[in-house]
């Protein structure tokens, strides 16, 4: 059986759960040609995850959906995780309280070799892009740093409301989900999808000052729809399709 051009990787973890409106959406409008892979928090999920990228086809594209950091992308993270749990609940109940923190670095990145990537994690477009480029990665497309939290943006050193970050979050959908969907459609390369990701986010920018003046935080969350716009980077081959 052939198999489906479109692997979408999601770990588990309820702070990314919002992203899920994004496989929704793609899959909602190309179904058969997507096999989506929600990380359980156990290590056989995840070998068995990097097992499917290994061998998903050069030809298609891969979406990763989750959190990371310049060097790594994380995995699973159960709900129950805490660094103050104890050795012994851990040892009990390891599902409960499993968080992979490291699950695709500079040691197992060869994954991506030969591969087309959309790697939706903060700061993706650096040491983790360079590492999948001397890795044998035909086109990597990652982003600046994306906070969708109130302590991410307090990382950032900005204040602000939960209404910021809802809003974040929806914005950043809408953008993401749009891009794909048209992107795909219309067969275009990696260069056209960040073409419109760049336009739609700018257009979702210029909606958030000029028709949402009621709204007190909108300067804030269009300087981060700007960063987005702006920080986004395609490491490899610019003009290799998303599809084949």
């Amino acid at each position: 059986m052939e198999r489906r051009r479109i692997l979408i990787v999601h770990p588990y973890d309820k702070s990314t759960s919002f992203l899920e409106r994004i496989k929704n959406y793609l899959q909602s409008e190309y179904e058969s040609d997507i096999h989506y892979f929600s990380i359980k928090p156990n290590d056989a999920s995840h070998e068995l995850c990097l097992k499917r990228i290994d061998g998903h086809s050069e030809k298609g594209l891969i979406i990763f959906l989750g959190h990371g950091r310049s060097d790594k992308l994380y995995g699973s993270k159960a709900d129950k995780y805490s660094a103050f749990v104890s050795e012994e609940a851990v040892i009990e109940c390891p599902e409960l309280y499993y968080y992979n923190d490291n699950f695709i670095n500079e040691k197992n990145i060869s994954v991506f070799k030969g591969k087309k990537i959309f790697c939706l994690s903060c700061n993706s477009r650096e040491k983790l892009a360079q590492y999948a480029l001397e890795n044998g990665v035909t086109s990597f497309l990652g982003f600046g740093d994306i906070p969708t939290s109130l302590s991410e943006f307090e990382d950032k050193e900005e204040k602000v409301t939960n209404d910021v970050v809802i809003k974040m979050k929806t914005e950043l959908n809408y953008i993401i989900k749009k891009s794909l969907s048209l992107s795909i459609a219309k067969g275009l390369t990696f260069e056209g999808l960040i073409n419109h990701i760049q336009f739609i986010t700018q257009q979702r920018l210029t909606d958030v000052l000029t028709n949402q003046k009621s709204f007190k935080e909108r300067y804030v969350l269009a300087d981060f729809l700007y960063y987005l716009k702006n920080e986004i980077q395609i490491i490899g081959d610019r003009n290799a399709k998303l599809l084949e």
